[in-house]
């Protein structure tokens, strides 16, 4: 932006002179403008440029733009008055109709008119088609049948919800009962824990301090000849432990009890002692008969 300025010595030199000045530019170029806007195309006249001139110029400015708002609140004003009549014509004219066309109905149109125009107000429908009608009341139908589903669903919930509540309320007194109350003991309890806590942690990093000592340190790996003497062992142990395993058979069926099971051992032992004895007196008798017939045949054959 430009400005026709003259600037003065005392201008340059003193700041206040020189807003002035400044002021005084774009007021004039205010000026300018708003006159060649009422101008036009035809050349402003001359006048003088002093601060009189000036002052009046912006005086006569406000007064004018003060008057164009004016004029153009009056028109908007007119517009809307007219509008207005234009509207108050035509609703004359459409009740005019309205009055006429009622006139012309009879009983039964007037009925099914006014039954229309309940329904149609009823289901906030602007359409006036009686099919139209017919759709949005079965429509409405239907969304009073899927409100009423959702409302008795609703309603199954909220006596699930009522009775999950009471249970929970049931077992929240019974855990504030004196059943789970608090044991006098158990602070002292809790310091014990805490302190074996504490002990176990301190152990646990002394094992896992060890652990990676002992993870460190490598072993010589066996010869040869040590796996073979190794596996021998092995197979004297596990001989050693057949026979054991075969003597422990022997006790098989015995009672826990070491009193018990001498009873049992002696009881078994007079019972093998008996069968011995049976054995050996069968044995006799046999050796008796064997013994009997052998002398008979020999005394058949003499004869």
């Amino acid at each position: 932006m430009s400005f026709d300025l003259n600037w003065s010595s005392e201008a340059v030199f003193s700041p206040s002179k020189a807003r002035q000045q400044l002021a005084e530019a774009k007021d004039w170029q205010y000026i300018d403008t708003w006159l060649s806007a009422r101008y036009g195309s035809n050349q402003t006249p001359a006048f003088e440029r002093n601060g009189e001139t000036l002052k009046a110029l912006l005086a006569l400015a406000a007064h004018n733009e003060a008057a164009d708002e004016e004029n153009q609140l009056l028109a908007k004003l007119k517009e809307k008055a007219v509008e207005e009549l234009k509207a108050e014509a035509e609703a004359d004219l459409d009740a005019d109709i309205l009055t006429a066309l009622e006139e012309t109905l009879g009983r039964e149109g007037r009925q099914s008119l006014e039954s229309m125009a309940s329904l149609s107000v009823a289901l906030g429908s602007p359409f006036n088609d009686p099919e139209r009608l017919g759709a949005d009341l079965a429509q409405l139908t239907k969304s009073e049948f899927d409100i009423q589903q959702q409302a008795q669903r609703v309603s199954t919930l909220q006596e699930r919800l009522d009775s999950e509540l009471s249970k929970l309320r049931d077992m929240l007194s019974e855990v504030r009962s004196e059943a789970f109350a608090t044991p006098p003991s158990f602070p002292q309890k809790s310091a014990e824990w805490t302190r074996g806590t504490k002990l176990l942690s301190a152990k646990l990093v002394d094992y896992k301090e060890r652990l990676s000592t002992a993870s460190y340190t490598t072993e010589p790996s066996p010869s040869l000849q040590q796996v073979v003497n190794q596996e021998q062992g092995i197979l004297k142990l596990k001989a050693v432990v057949r026979n054991v395993e075969a003597e422990v058979r022997g006790f098989q069926g015995l009672p826990c009890d070491r009193e018990l099971a001498l009873l049992e051992v002696e009881r078994v032992r007079r019972e093998l002692d008996g069968l011995k004895r049976s054995r050996d007196s069968l044995f006799e008798a046999l050796v008796e008969k064997g013994d009997a017939g052998g002398s008979h045949g020999l005394g058949d054959g003499v004869d």
